[in-house]
């Protein structure tokens, strides 16, 4: 992290000509965004030098920005800290020919999408308040499955909008609860594959779509505006998509307990079952 180290210890002009921030405020605000990126991608892949940062590393930090559910005015400000870094490393690698090229903004370009319907402009827990009310409300039969997927297994909208075939794995047991499930399979963020568990109603109902359409799939930005649509006719605040998973992540999370899960063992199953690689990130969703 040679340059945000440099960057502290050196005149205001230097600062300026490298970063382009004449504001002394603006700049001491992105230093230290650029010094939480820093310390994020050496917790996750060992990175110690900025110079070294790369797109991949970018899109890892503001995913996970939208997983703990900042604002999006917040997000923002981090992409934009972002924008300004690429510019400083760009320009660092130029005046002294180091021979690195940086495009950190396309995961910004990438991810905004997705923050500006996820981040609602408050702070403060995201669940529904009547998540099965905000489904059954739905109108469009499609979407109200995604709606009821997501908030019963905690699937990212991305794997509930989209199942086929192949991924259905039948009923089985809950080997945490005992319960009847039925079982889906999917490659979650990274790459990384999971299996979701629903009630076997819905699970039926999924398998009877894709047996009569071939799959599940719908269009993401048109269930987010229904999903809008029937928080406001049911008098709840739309949370975007990922409310739903919040729900899930905190009703799963009072049902192990309540079958003698402990503290440790129900926040690592949760922490599993939302794919999710921090484990900060899931005790954001549940409040602790």
């Amino acid at each position: 992290m040679a340059l945000v180290a440099e960057g502290r210890g050196g005149t205001s002009t230097a600062i300026a000509e490298k970063t382009g921030i004449h504001s002394i405020g603006t700049k001491d605000n992105y230093l230290d965004k650029w010094q939480e990126i820093g310390r994020f991608a050496k917790e996750s892949t060992g990175l110690r030098d900025l110079e070294k940062l790369t797109t991949e590393n970018i899109r890892e930090f503001l995913a996970y920005k939208i997983e703990i559910g900042v604002s999006y005015s917040h997000w923002s400000g981090y992409a934009a800290a972002v924008g300004k870094l690429e510019n400083a490393l760009n320009g660092y690698a130029d005046k002294y020919d180091r021979g690195n090229e940086y495009n950190l903004r396309a995961a910004i370009i990438e991810l905004r999408p997705e923050a500006r319907f996820e981040l609602p402009r408050f702070t403060g827990t995201r669940n529904y308040e009547n998540p099965g009310q905000l489904a059954s409300s739905i109108g469009n039969p499609e979407f109200s499955l995604v709606a009821e997927i997501q908030h019963q297994s905690g699937l990212r909208v991305a794997g509930a909008s989209c199942i086929g075939a192949k991924q259905l794995r039948g009923l089985s047991h809950d080997v945490h609860t005992g319960k009847a499930v039925g079982l889906v399979a999917y490659i979650g963020k990274g790459g990384k594959p999971g299996t979701a568990l629903l009630p076997p109603e819905t699970y039926q109902q999924l398998a009877k779509h894709i047996s009569e359409h071939g799959q599940l799939k719908v269009s993401v930005d048109g269930y987010r505006q229904a999903l809008k649509a029937a928080a406001m006719q049911t008098s709840q605040q739309y949370n975007g998509s990922h409310g739903l998973r919040w729900n899930f992540a905190q009703e799963r999370f009072s049902e192990l307990q309540s079958v003698g899960a402990s503290y440790e063992n129900a926040l690592g199953i949760v922490s599993n079952e939302l794919g999710h690689n921090r484990i900060e990130i899931t005790l954001h969703y549940l409040g602790l």
